[in-house]
């Protein structure tokens, strides 16, 4: 059991370098490459829309499961309304004053999550419910 947590924590640890490495090559690339200030940012935005767009765009997969098995067991609610909610926040900032950069993707996310939650709507009475109690068989001994 040690040995598979102590796996899985570096598995974690090389992850996170690699992020940590990828932002220190995005900043050093940005800051060499574009001198003005408009074009860094359009540089960092347009990879601000990518990334956001798949953060959100990651449970599509999971949708197309819940349509194949009609079941929404897969797909937690919380996080489904949890997304839209966030997508809806975020959007509504991006409009005050308007910041392409947090519309698109936040807009996307907002529409992607309340996708999620009309399939939920559709295949929330489809999934069959797990009892919450494990039924357990009482077996009577006889003495003969």
């Amino acid at each position: 059991m040690a040995l598979r947590k102590n796996a899985y924590q570096l598995k974690v640890l090389k992850i996170l370098a690699g992020e940590l490495a990828f932002m220190a090559v995005v900043v050093v690339a940005v800051l060499l490459a574009a001198h003005t200030h408009e074009k860094r940012s359009l540089i960092v935005g347009i990879l601000c829309i990518i990334f956001g767009t798949c953060m959100y765009a990651s449970p599509l997969a999971v949708m197309k499961l819940v349509i194949q098995t009609k079941s929404v067991e897969y797909m937690p609610f919380t996080l489904s309304l949890a997304s839209f909610l966030n997508g809806v926040c975020w959007t509504t900032y991006s409009c005050l004053p308007f910041d392409v950069n947090l519309f698109i993707p936040n807009g996307l996310g907002a529409l992607f999550g309340f996708l999620q939650l009309i399939l939920y709507a559709c295949y929330f009475k489809a999934t069959p419910k797990k009892n919450a109690k494990a039924e357990v068989e009482l077996h009577s001994a006889r003495n003969a």
